[in-house]
């Protein structure tokens, strides 16, 4: 987070985020973790993470990642990244790493938390920490004081331990050398390329051939299992209709929301690329910077800065001659950023490196900061607290009803009293739902794991909740091949094809070893042998392979030219042989060496970390209180 921050600085949004939740704990001192409780939903060596602790975590990295998409989630997300058992592990293995490092007697004091805290940029003026400052962006954030300062408290223990761990992550001279030729020694290989498509029939399948692979295969043609609901629902739209928002709670909202309201600086400029990285030799890095300044005269002397971009650039931009829309400042990298916001309109930079290589930048327009103001965002904040309010009503009123259907004994008897209208679908797979579950992965599984005739819990649905009663269901059934002969089919000819081009790359692996000599034995049986580059490690797609065949490849050697087994890619399948190999260059090994010798001492120390964390959770007692994640 530290470095975060320090990164992101400048960034007028996350001044207003991230700088209000810092401030306050410098003056007020530090959270401390809860013992014990009702209310705990999970302990670590007797140690608690309250309820409240956790949704309050597992609500700001929600926040994050709504953030980062933009507001709206991808349907799915959540569920694949199962976000809920990915935030209680975090806290529990930040508990972990507290009391591992108290073991070993290291601490963060409130001095050494204070000191970073008011060495930040982001909260001083003129050289000087302002605690008016600190405040206002503090009452403007969404984060806790507690919350900061744990978080700013874990990353320098983080950096303590690290440091404690060092000593077991020193990297000698031989691992250094054989890191560099495992990642840059360079190999060509030749090899022949058997696609399943040059053996593919064109048909048709004999019944009797075709009756006997479907016998054998009926399994995989089974329908899906469909389901026929019953459901009620509550919309939150309806419960919002009626809800009247008065002026005290619009201005309340709009002071206490101000990012919503205001836009940042944005420019629009183009760029131009050379991509670069630290491993590559001085003398390469300098060739490319004189590339980038012959370019840049050619730019000053009024060649068209897109047109350059187009014929130069090695970014995906170029096609577009290098434009890249209207940016705020926080969001792009800061040496791109400090470069493009010091220009003025039509002006071009110099040469400026960031970690994706050297970069040309021309300013093409400025959009200056805005704020909505309360009159204009008026209608918007109204909408908001509507949507808000309604989802409570709405789940208040759901709440009520699904009460009372387990006391009614039945959905139909529920309705029946309450004069509430029960809905009802026609039978849907999981694959293909009705609009209003589809893109609810989640929701779906839940309707899919009832049993005829049971009722669903409260299930939260797009706009609203729901209570569902399973009402039929159709089990999976073999079809009659009648019903799907042309899918039979081609899976028949999809395999045959497969078989037999897998079979001729069996074949002739084994005679090439036998024989010694891929070439002459791919003569024999009329196939293609191709050549790739010389490649490496690090830039396989140099070899023009796909990457799992060019990793198979990267296992060859002059002292074991085949593979043990064919490669293999989709529907394709590769013979390979070692043709080729040329050493990493000493030179290059030693204008590298210290900063390899960096990252691999960096790489060691995670992996240490990553040891004493796992060791010290196996011997915690941990327990976790599963009610709380449901």
């Amino acid at each position: 987070m530290l470095d975060f921050m320090r990164r992101k600085a400048q960034s007028t949004y996350i001044q207003a985020t991230i700088l209000i939740i810092v401030l306050v704990f410098v003056f007020w001192g530090v959270g401390k973790s809860q013992k014990g409780g009702p209310d705990a939903i999970a302990t670590v060596n007797d140690q608690s993470i309250s309820s409240q602790a956790y949704q309050r975590t597992y609500n700001q990295t929600l926040s994050r990642y709504q953030e980062q998409f933009g507001g709206n989630l991808p349907a799915g997300l959540l569920e694949a990244l199962n976000l809920k058992q990915q935030v209680l592990n975090q806290m529990i293995q930040e508990l972990v790493m507290q009391q591992g490092a108290k073991e070993a007697g290291l601490i963060v004091s409130s001095e050494e938390v204070r000191k970073v805290i008011q060495g930040m940029d982001a909260f001083r003026e003129e050289g000087l920490f302002k605690l008016d400052r600190y405040k206002k962006l503090l009452a403007s954030s969404r984060m806790t004081t507690a919350d900061f300062e744990n978080n700013v408290r874990n990353d320098l223990l983080r950096n303590k331990i690290l440091a404690h761990l060092s000593r077991f992550a020193r990297i000698s001279d031989g691992e250094l050398k054989d890191r560099f030729a495992f990642d840059n020694d360079q190999l060509k290989l030749e090899y022949v390329a058997f696609s399943a498509d040059s053996f593919r029939s064109s048909g048709p399948v004999a019944d009797q051939e075709l009756n006997l692979f479907f016998e054998g295969n009926k399994q995989t043609y089974l329908t899906e299992p469909q389901v026929k609901l019953r459901h009620i629902t509550f919309l939150n739209e309806q419960a919002g209709a009626n809800i009247q928002v008065g002026d005290q709670e619009i201005e309340q909202y709009y002071k206490l929301n101000p990012e919503k309201f205001s836009t940042p600086e944005q420019r629009q400029a183009r760029h131009i690329l050379i991509r670069s990285n630290p491993k590559e030799s001085d003398e390469l890095q300098a060739a490319k910077r004189k590339k980038l300044e012959t370019i840049l005269a050619l730019a000053k002397a009024g060649k068209d800065f897109g047109q350059l971009a187009r014929e130069h650039s090695e970014d995906s931009t170029a096609k577009n001659g290098g434009d890249l829309g209207f940016f705020s400042k926080g969001q792009m990298v800061e040496p791109f950023a400090e470069a493009a916001f010091a220009l003025k309109e039509g002006e071009v930079s110099g040469v400026v490196e960031t970690q994706f290589g050297l970069h040309l930048i021309k300013l093409e327009k400025i959009k200056p900061a805005s704020v909505t103001t309360l009159a204009q965002a008026r209608e918007q904040i109204i909408a908001e607290l509507k949507a808000q309010r309604g989802k409570d009503i709405t789940f208040q009123l759901a709440n009520q009803a699904y009460e009372g259907i387990i006391q009614a004994g039945s959905l139909d008897k529920y309705a029946a009293n309450a004069a509430t209208p029960v809905q009802t679908t026609d039978y849907f797979t999981q694959a293909s739902p009705p609009p209003a579950l589809a893109g609810q992965p989640t929701l779906l599984k839940t309707i899919f794991g009832l049993k005829k005739g049971e009722l669903s819990s409260l299930l939260e649905i797009k706009g609203g909740y729901a209570i569902v009663s399973l009402d039929e269901v159709k089990e999976p059934q073999i079809p009659a091949l009648a019903e799907v002969r042309a899918r039979v089919e081609k899976d028949f000819l999809d395999e045959q094809a497969h078989a037999k081009a897998k079979d001729g790359a069996v074949a002739l692996l084994a005679q090439a070893k036998k024989e010694g000599s891929l070439v002459a034995e791919a003569e024999k049986t009329r196939n293609n042998v191709q050549e790739t580059s010389f490649f490496t490690r690090s830039q396989q797609a140099a070899s023009g392979l796909p990457a799992p065949v060019a990793a198979q490849g990267l296992k060859l050697s002059g002292a074991s030219p085949y593979p043990k087994e064919i490669a293999e890619n989709g529907s394709t399948f590769y013979v390979l042989h070692f043709k080729e190999g040329k050493p990493a260059s000493e030179e290059a090994f030693a204008g590298q060496k210290e900063a390899l010798r960096k990252m691999l001492t960096q790489e060691k120390q995670m992996q240490v970390m990553e040891a004493w964390l796992a060791y010290l959770q196996s011997r915690a007692k941990i327990t976790t209180d599963k009610k709380f994640m449901e």
